[in-house]
């Protein structure tokens, strides 16, 4: 393989020779649900790096936390960067673990990694998600949430301990938006990537609807559904972005209630399709490049088998084997979607990765895999990725790595007694088709 640039660690043995099939060849790192000191970063560029990567998307707010400083409103941070204690486990059996969780980057920590990360070829892609996934904003400023201030402020106490979607959301007000804008005006200034992510994921649109001012504004922007009120408020922020000279990406939902005829959002805006090909397909019909991330082969977070001592169980089984049959551009690929697509990109959620050997296990070795396929396109040969395999796991020893053996969890990696929800992939299938009904609808 072609040499890396990382100080101190070797390139992977991986086959990673020849030029790339794919500019961006990322991974997004959730540090909002759990937060990873400086350190666990800079060791995390150094292995992105030696695996022939180049884009680190960091995950820096949702409603379990706020990570990024801002000079402008320092309760974010302050507030929104700490909880009382989180969820242990997953699914209606799940409890709470009555242990605090803090944590937050100061910009000149921030400025560090994105100068560390460039000297080894990797570009860091911050994002804040907007408008919904909003709880830690709300419980440092709850005059920006939905109803009036004093009861966003007892729904939204501090950040939320709990996982899944929340029902919170910004509201629409300018002062809103104006807010929204100044806070990635300091995150324009500490991050130097052309391209900057604001989420547009799960927007939970109920409060919105029972809302009157809500309501009351939607008409006066002759906006005739909430879907259309998502599109309108991150058109926004995208516009601002744009005057910055940044180009957004956001996933696949930030779709909906587009108007293709009149669009809201800038024709640079990069669409993350994580739902499978629907959002991707209709992306680059819009004339949007596209990053493939679909969760059923780049959730690094999902379990890795059906095996009882699989720890905390979520998601479909998504195995080493799997992750190298990934292929981004199958035959049903459109000549518009394949002339769109600038890479691919593996997700790791944080939820129940609370440790630094907790991320090792989910990530490793499922990304020397990923990494193949970014750079050579899939799916692999898995025979021949077998027998390059054996090297791979000992450079991982080297590294210091503690990944998920292939034949299964060592005992200490195990976590007996905490509950997870397991998915087949039949149900998942017919949930992403559910999920994506309007998006196709679209097409």
């Amino acid at each position: 393989m072609s040499s890396g640039p990382g100080d101190g660690v070797a390139p992977a043995p991986l086959d990673l020779d020849g030029e790339p099939r794919f500019a961006w060849r990322g991974v997004m790192l959730d540090v909002a649900r759990r937060f990873r000191p400086l350190p666990d970063l800079l060791r995390f560029v150094d292995l992105l790096a030696a695996h022939g990567l180049n884009v680190l998307q960091l995950h820096l707010a949702d409603d379990q936390g706020w990570r990024f400083e801002v000079l402008a409103y320092p309760r974010l941070a302050e507030i929104g960067g700490r909880r009382s204690e989180s969820q242990l486990g997953h699914g209606p059996t799940s409890t709470l673990d009555g242990v605090p969780h803090e944590g937050s980057y100061s910009q000149a920590e921030l400025r560090e990694l994105v100068g560390y990360a460039s000297a080894r070829g990797i570009r860091v892609v911050p994002e804040l998600d907007v408008p919904g996934h909003a709880r830690a904003i709300l419980a440092a400023y709850p005059e920006f949430g939905v109803g009036d201030v004093e009861g966003v402020r007892a729904r939204n106490v501090e950040p939320w301990t709990r996982f899944g979607i929340s029902d919170e959301v910004l509201n629409v007000e300018e002062a809103t938006v104006e807010f929204v804008c100044t806070v990635f005006d300091e995150l324009c200034e500490v991050f130097d990537s052309d391209v900057v992510g604001f989420g547009g994921d799960e927007v939970r649109k109920d409060r919105w609807a029972a809302d009157p001012r809500t309501q009351e504004l939607m008409a006066e922007r002759d906006l005739g559904s909430e879907e259309e009120l998502q599109a309108w408020f991150l058109g926004r922020v995208a516009g601002h972005l744009a005057t910055l000279g940044r180009r957004v990406i956001g996933w696949d939902e930030m779709l909906e209630g587009s108007d293709a005829a009149a669009p809201t959002l800038p024709a640079d805006a990069v669409v993350a399709s994580w739902r499978g090909p629907v959002g991707a397909e209709l992306g680059a019909r819009l004339g949007h490049d596209v990053v493939l991330c679909p969760d059923l082969w780049t959730y690094f977070d999902y379990r890795q088998s059906d095996g009882a001592d699989e720890p905390i169980p979520v998601g479909t089984v998504l195995s080493l084997e799997d992750a190298a049959s990934f292929e981004p551009l199958d035959a049903s690929a459109s000549p518009e979607l394949r002339g769109r697509v600038i890479g691919v990109q593996a997700n790791v959620w944080t939820e129940h990765l609370d440790t630094r050997d907790r991320l090792d296990y989910a990530v490793f070795p499922r990304l020397g895999a990923f990494a193949e396929v970014a750079w050579n396109g899939g799916p692999l040969d898995w025979a021949s990725f077998q027998e390059r395999l054996p090297a791979y796991l000992a450079w991982l020893d080297g590294q210091g790595v503690a990944y998920r053996p292939i034949d299964g969890p060592r005992p200490e990696q195990r976590r007996p007694g905490v509950p997870g929800v397991p998915r087949d992939r039949a149900s998942r299938v017919a949930e992403l088709d559910r999920l994506t009904a309007s998006l196709r609808a679209a097409r």
